[in-house]
């Protein structure tokens, strides 16, 4: 499995401190270890929920005041990470 960032993930992640970053990528290699190890979402653990309306078909991880937007594509064999962002900004 492997891990995709869309290119506004990326410009994110440039606009915040390494204290952040690093927060951030601990909690994706956490969802990449459960997924590709266990098979299985750890939703309780990592405080992952289901989207709905426009973002329907996609999961979001919140990490304090930040949220990613993932999706796993199973037939590739690949974790999408969306949009990561601020509470406020993220789902408009």
């Amino acid at each position: 499995m492997k891990i995709l960032f869309s290119k506004n993930a990326t410009k994110f992640l440039e606009t915040i401190t390494d204290k952040e970053k690093e927060k951030i990528r601990r909690k994706i290699k956490e969802l990449f270890t459960a997924i590709s190890e266990n098979g299985v979402i750890p939703f309780r653990i990592l405080n992952i929920k289901a989207l709905e309306g426009n973002w329907k078909g996609f999961l979001r991880m919140r990490i304090g005041k930040l949220r990613i937007i993932f999706k796993i594509d199973k037939q590739n064999d690949n974790l999408l990470i969306y949009e990561i962002d601020f509470r406020g900004n993220i789902y408009k």
